[in-house]
């Protein structure tokens, strides 16, 4: 069996889907959303830290991007603002990395 391997298929492969906050987003938000969104562990940041297999040690590890996109995120689950929130989740989701030194991915 042969398997072509185009960016097309690269693409789907890098991909990052949040898809338990994206669910969450589906819903109204509660007090238990606003609780999650403010510890970064739990948040949308924390999910994808958790999809990548790896822990968050420091918020200083994160790229500036991700932590303003991370205190964007909690702002807008704080505001029960669904629509910014799941703009904020697509921005996380197309992050080439998150980690300040991206580096140490690949060692």
């Amino acid at each position: 069996m042969r398997v072509f391997y185009t960016q097309n298929l690269e693409s789907i492969l890098d991909r990052i889907e949040l898809n338990d906050w994206r669910q969450r987003l589906q819903e109204p938000l509660t007090y238990r959303e606003q609780s999650l969104s403010d510890n970064w562990k739990y948040c949308a940041l924390g999910e994808r830290i958790k999809r990548e297999g790896r822990d968050l040690d420091k918020v200083k590890d994160l790229t500036p991007e991700a932590i303003k996109l991370g205190f964007s995120f909690a702002t807008a689950v704080k505001r029960r603002d669904s629509t910014a929130a799941l703009e904020i989740l697509e921005q996380i989701e197309k992050l080439p990395s998150i980690w300040r030194n991206a580096a140490e991915l690949n060692q």
